[in-house]
């Protein structure tokens, strides 16, 4: 006998049997009378520990990396220079508060059953959330069970909307974009291309945004043939630069991310050209590796351990002293300049 089971039996969705069980008031008194009847008939305990059960909270936080599946090589966004550190931070900051954390990856939308089982078994008292679509169902489903949440990386455009009801932590996406292809016009490019993120997520929606205005502050007219879709993947970076250079002869790229541009490097290298002599390049993230390619990487730097430790430490406090509180920060980032971009003569 589990949640699912109680729920089929007194005719009422899991998340409505969490909310019964962990005595939330967004349920009727009818329901939770119904609900309490049957888990007392059939003996249902939950499946937590015995000092959860006397009321304790968990001292578990779940950090749930969102990854995607790639045919030929398996996971995708995990094995990421981006993930590392920004889980070693999250690790770090909740052991100094004698915290643990559980770090799952969501590969296919049915782990997401997994993830909420989780929470609704009180094996976790707090979930971070990093890699995620914009407004992913499954997260709002979480978030309006009532448990606490942090997202990184997530658009909240109203007071309404579940998001305003959790933590998020994002970086400045669009202004980095911005200010990458800012950056290259200001070196006297005009012929930018732009590889683009998962579009499904925040940060490359953002990322198009920025570079977009950039352009149009430049007077340089935007030319959609000169936006190729990636997915975050250094293979994408890869393939969409060769389609790129198929059809257009652009004198710099601006990347949404560093693992692409490592993609992009060996596609440019393939076609015979040169970094910077040929085309330039801009990255995003500012991974370790960034800064030691030849030609070194310039690339915007996402303060990630900034990051990992406010979503953590935030989330936290608002397990401590049981409150759910809404905060939206919006981390400023740095173009870093090295040797991958050149001026026009």
């Amino acid at each position: 006998m589990n949640a699912s089971d109680i729920a089929k039996i007194a005719g009422v969705s899991r998340s409505t049997v969490s909310r019964v069980i962990n005595n939330y008031g967004n349920v009727t008194e009818e329901t939770r009378q119904r609900v309490l009847e049957i888990i007392k008939e059939y003996n249902y305990v939950p499946h937590a520990s015995a000092q959860m059960l006397a009321g304790k909270k968990s001292r578990i936080i779940g950090l749930f990396i969102i990854d995607t599946k790639d045919d030929n090589h398996g996971n995708k966004m995990c094995t990421s220079s981006y993930f590392s550190p920004f889980t070693s931070a999250v690790i770090d900051a909740a052991n100094k508060q004698r915290y643990n954390v559980l770090s799952t990856i969501v590969n296919e939308q049915q782990d997401f059953n997994n993830v909420r089982e989780l929470f609704y078994n009180k094996t976790i008292s707090a979930g971070i959330f990093i890699g995620g679509k914009n407004s992913e169902p499954s997260i709002i489903e979480i978030i309006e069970s009532g448990y606490n949440v942090a997202v990184i990386e997530q658009e909240v455009s109203n007071e309404q909307e579940p998001f305003s009801r959790s933590i998020v932590v994002n970086s400045d996406s669009f202004g980095g974009a911005y200010e990458a292809t800012k950056y290259l016009i200001q070196l006297g490019h005009i012929a930018i291309a732009h590889i683009t993120g998962d579009l499904e997520q925040f940060t490359a929606i953002s990322r198009v945004e920025g570079y977009k205005k950039a352009l149009a502050e430049g007077g340089i007219p935007l030319r959609n043939n000169m936006i190729v879709k990636g997915n975050y993947t250094e293979e994408s970076g890869y393939k969409a630069v060769k389609k790129l250079l198929l059809k257009e002869t652009p004198t710099a790229i601006f990347i949404a991310n560093d693992s692409m541009c490592l993609g992009a490097m060996r596609a440019i290298e393939e076609l015979g050209l040169k970094i910077p002599e040929d085309i330039s390049l801009v990255g995003f993230d500012d991974i370790e590796l960034a800064r030691y390619l030849q030609p070194a990487l310039t690339t915007v730097r996402i303060p990630l351990l900034n990051m990992a430790f406010m979503a953590t430490n935030n989330l936290i406090k608002a397990n401590e002293e049981e409150i759910n509180f809404y905060a939206n920060y919006k981390i400023p980032v740095e173009l870093i300049i090295r040797d991958s971009c050149r001026k026009m003569k």
